[in-house]
């Protein structure tokens, strides 16, 4: 899309070609867009009730820190209560649930990480449409989708040390996943329980959740380090609002618990929180180990999204040292630490020069808005460029009363598109001029459009906390309320200049043929040549009731969502051999008593062959644990396991017991030490 002006001079007389045809630096993808577009639908409403401060979808950076950090620690509190092992885990956590103090702040442990999850990915979902992951931000992407992948491991070993029926599941899942391994592992769980061992596997656990959680931080830390000013916490009334929300839902809502983890049946039905253990039902068989794989290949698709994307990141500015007055300014006012300040020669007539590190430069453009002698330039982009496309525009028109207005590339592919294309305001004296972003715009360049004709002028941006450029919004306001270097000139406070931070949908409130003239209410309660929008009690009544809304939505998910587990109604038989040369001993008593070899280990139910197979073991598999289960009827069974003679004539049994099943039982043979054959 491309703006089409006439042709005219520049200021100083000499004949030049205006701008032909200057582009809206906005490159991103159709799929960009399109995710962008989806968004501004959803967050509509939030915009039309609670106002645009007050958009959580603009906060999720900040309220993801505030909620790992309510994680954090509420967490601590329940780990000072926790006991380790099986049976002790499952205890420690159904005392505290019985406590008012602990089980409300076991529920804002939980329902904390469910949305630090959600508005975590969010966050991620934010910078993708707004293209924040390209060249020198790969980091930041790469680190958030390392930490979305730490953050669900953190809940699933959350949920695992409860020792409850999803604890059961997460544990089948673990099993199922490790393959060859996964007989070792499950075996020895078992004697571990039964031994009084089983606190070594829930130690582990806990020290794995916090493991994770020191990793989570440390990623954080690459996350953040390139930006200048990072934000770690939102708003003091984002704190207060979304902290008693989360008390009052934690305390009207209370986790409860389920029955404890009994591998001898397996749950038909249990609620399962779909933010964190979503995938655990599609995982239980040995071959969804090709599921793990394909969320292993996805995760490293999306790391890898900033080098596999067609568009090439922008390029960085250019510093002109010639015109470069040392400032300052330019180092001050950029996002991610790409401007420094080197010392001048003596005698070079200026301290400082500003240089660029092409390395951490995203080419945001913030920077040209603070230069006022044009030192600076971006893609060819600069001061001039503007102004010839500005004086172009003014001497096409024929009203007495021009309004030029600017807008950023967000708001040009979106509300303002369709005032773009064809110019169709231009007959009404509205000349709509497209950058990269307001905050390029330095201040003397609003006072020279204002000085060359134009009637008035808007500058139209996105709210606040939702510039693609971090920052650009609250640059270009402070600069033209002269509360920040360089600013409007003081002739020039009382000029119709004025200020719109709208979602980039509504550009068309802050056109002159549209929207009200100055003095009256725009958007959502700001007016025009204000900071930024005015907040009222409702907008705080309507925005923490919607929160309430959806942080009860999400309980309700995670109490609702209840996968079936067994297809249909069967039951199991396990034979669990921790260490199948325990039976070698009694293989020599079978040769001593029937006078022949053993060469079979049996498992029968009744007459039917469940094992068959060679016994003692190859050398390679003499000391390696045997887990083997096999469905069984809803019936009685008759199950025998033990040894037998190549012809089966003669058979020596370790384990002889008839029972019925039902469905979802498993009947688990485990044999640990030397059986006494029957």
């Amino acid at each position: 899309m491309s703006l089409k002006t006439g042709r005219s001079s520049t200021s100083d007389g000499t004949s030049s070609k205006a701008v032909e045809e200057m582009a809206v630096l906005d490159k991103r993808s159709a799929l960009q867009r399109w995710v962008e577009k989806l968004a501004i639908f959803i967050e509509r409403p939030f915009n039309k009730f609670g106002g645009t401060s007050l958009n959580l979808f603009y906060h999720t950076d900040t309220l993801a820190v505030f909620l790992w950090l309510v994680v954090a620690f509420s967490g601590l509190y329940l780990t000072f209560f926790y006991q380790f092992g099986f049976d002790a885990s499952y205890r420690a956590v159904a005392k505290m649930e019985s406590q008012v103090l602990a089980h409300i702040v076991r529920a804002i442990h939980r329902y904390a990480s469910a949305s630090a999850m959600i508005v975590t990915v969010l966050h991620g979902i934010r910078l993708f449409f707004m293209d924040r992951f390209r060249g020198a931000r790969w980091l930041a992407w790469v680190s958030g989708v390392v930490m979305v992948v730490f953050l669900w491991l953190e809940g699933l070993t959350g949920y695992w040390l409860v020792w409850d029926q999803r604890a059961q599941l997460i544990t089948s899942s673990f099993r199922a996943m490790l393959g060859r391994f996964a007989p070792a592992f499950f075996s020895w769980m078992l004697v571990a329980g039964k031994n009084d061992q089983s606190w070594i596997l829930m130690t582990i656990l806990l020290f794995l959740h916090v493991l994770l959680f020191g990793l989570i931080a440390l990623f954080f830390w690459w996350h953040i380090m390139r930006l200048q000013r990072p934000r770690f916490l939102p708003a003091r009334y984002w704190l207060v609002g979304s902290g008693v929300v989360l008390v009052l839902v934690s305390a009207l809502f209370p986790l409860g618990m389920l029955p404890k983890t009994d591998f001898g049946w397996v749950p038909d039905r249990i609620s399962l929180d779909p933010f964190f253990l979503l995938m655990i039902p599609y995982t239980l068989s040995p071959s969804s180990i090709w599921i793990w794989v394909g969320l292993g290949v996805v995760s490293l698709v999306l790391g890898l999204v900033p080098w596999i994307t067609l568009r090439k990141p922008n390029s960085p500015i250019e510093i002109h040292p010639e015109n470069c007055t040392g400032c300052t300014l330019c180092s001050k006012d950029c996002p991610y630490k790409a401007i420094s300040m080197l010392e001048r020669a003596p005698g070079s007539g200026h301290k400082f020069l500003a240089q660029v590190d092409a390395k951490l430069c995203v080419g945001c453009g913030v920077c040209l808005g603070s230069c006022e002698t044009e030192a600076i330039s971006l893609n060819q982009l600069s001061e001039t460029v503007i102004w010839q496309s500005v004086e172009a525009r003014l001497a096409r028109q024929t009203q007495q009363a021009v309004t030029v207005c600017f807008t950023c590339e967000r708001h040009a592919t979106q509300g303002a598109r369709p005032y773009l294309v064809d110019q169709p305001l231009s007959q009404a004296g509205v000349e709509v001029i497209p950058v990269p972003c307001v905050a390029v715009l330095p201040p003397h360049l609003i006072a020279r459009v204002m000085a060359g004709g134009a009637g008035e002028v808007r500058v139209v941006g996105c709210p606040p906390g939702d510039c693609s450029r971090r920052e650009g919004n609250t640059w270009a306001e402070e600069r033209l309320n002269r509360t920040r270097l360089p600013r409007l000139k003081k002739s020039l406070e009382d000029a119709p200049i004025y200020t719109f931070w709208l979602p980039p949908d509504q550009f068309a409130q802050s056109l002159p043929v549209l929207a009200p003239r100055a003095g009256q209410p725009v958007g959502d309660g700001a007016k025009p040549g204000t900071s930024m929008p005015v907040l009222a009690w409702n907008h705080f009544a309507i925005a923490f009731g919607v929160l309430a809304l959806l942080l009860a939505g999400q309980i309700w998910l995670t109490q609702v969502w209840s996968p079936r587990i067994l297809a249909e109604p069967q039951a199991y038989v396990q034979l669990v051999l921790p260490d199948p040369g325990v039976l070698v001993f009694t293989a020599d008593r079978y040769t001593q008593k029937f006078g022949e070899q053993p060469a079979r280990l049996l498992l029968l139910d009744g007459e039917k062959v469940l094992l068959d197979r060679p016994y003692p073991f190859a050398e390679k598999d003499q000391n390696s644990p045997l887990v083997l289960e096999f469905p069984a009827g809803l019936a009685e069974h008759d199950f025998h396991f033990g040894l037998a003679g190549s012809s089966g004539a003669n058979r020596l049994d370790y384990y002889h017991r008839t029972v019925s099943l039902e469905a979802g039982q498993v009947w688990i043979i485990m044999v640990d030490q030397l059986p006494r054959p029957k």
